[in-house]
């Protein structure tokens, strides 16, 4: 009776092994029976990005002293210069549909002109109101600032999204459309970065012996970047005078800062080569006013 049910177990488990590695992705059989050479249908992926692009300053504000509330920061450009890995993990559902988990670590730094800084003193009524005071001393410093000030926020920390592929194609052509959420949480300062990608592309591609395979394409990316930094005033890299003015006004200062990326569109080129079934390479490289360059090492199951 053991034995039996022994052999019923082992039955029932390699049955359930054999559908589980045969399952994905779904209609697998019927596109391979019309002549589709499909991937290995689980992968992971180690990428490296570098990304460069403008950025709008939305909002910039400071707080812990009546004062710092009156002073307004005449930035309203900066540019962000970043890198980031990532781990990938993926699976391909339907032989169209491709679906990942993104874990990673982003680090960037974002720099921006300050025009001028100014406070407005009509908040604090009498002439002889200490806080006016500081106001017309914030004033005379924000207005004699040297060319080129600017203010820096370095930002690093943990990166985690989701995304999908759609894709197709007629003989070697090819087409597919990439879309994926991310979420950089800054551990420095306190802040994050949320972004979201589409990234339509065309291509064509070449089959050779062994696996080995070659694809070229072209295409562009939308990318929406959204960031929200906060923090001690006194990491926000203003010019040594107002530093030490606004220091000394207020030690535990803190400062709110939002922006977005500029633009968010630009062009790309890049190519994948297959060196079998297994491992596979990606190279792409993004041009207009947001630059990036994008490279992965793929192993495929």
């Amino acid at each position: 009776m053991k034995r039996q049910k022994l052999l019923l177990l082992t039955a029932l488990t390699s049955s359930c092994l054999s559908a589980q590695d045969s399952f994905f992705p779904i209609w697998g059989e019927e596109a391979e029976q019309r002549g589709y050479t499909l991937p290995k249908p689980y992968g992971l992926s180690l990428s490296y990005m570098d990304m460069n692009n403008p950025i709008t300053i939305d909002s910039i504000s400071f707080s812990g002293h009546p004062v710092l509330n009156a002073v307004d920061v005449d930035a309203r450009q900066a540019h962000f210069s970043g890198s980031n890995i990532t781990l990938r993990g993926d699976v391909w559902v339907f032989p169209f549909m491709n679906v990942y988990g993104i874990i990673g670590y982003t680090q960037g730094k974002s720099k921006a002109n300050i025009n001028a800084v100014h406070c407005d003193a009509s908040q604090f009524p009498g002439l002889l109101n200490p806080n006016r005071l500081l106001c017309a001393a914030i004033d005379k410093g924000g207005e004699s600032l040297p060319e080129n000030t600017q203010f820096v926020l370095d930002m690093d920390g943990g990166t985690y999204g989701v995304g999908t592929t759609l894709a197709g194609g007629i003989g070697n052509w090819f087409a597919l459309l990439d879309m994926n959420y991310t979420y950089t949480s800054i551990s420095a300062i306190n802040g994050n970065i949320k972004t979201f990608v589409a990234a339509p592309r065309v291509g064509y591609r070449w089959e050779y012996d062994g696996g080995r395979e070659l694809r070229v394409f072209a295409g562009a990316m939308y990318q929406n970047v959204e960031q929200f930094l906060s923090g001690n005033l006194r990491d926000i890299g203003l010019p040594s005078e107002l530093d030490h003015l606004l220091g000394s006004l207020a030690p535990d200062g803190e400062f709110e800062v939002s922006q977005h990326a500029e633009d968010k569109w630009n062009s790309v080129i890049g190519f994948q080569y297959a060196f079998n079934r297994d491992w596979e390479a990606l190279f792409e490289a993004g041009f207009g006013s947001r630059e990036t360059m994008f490279f992965s090492l793929g192993r495929r199951f």
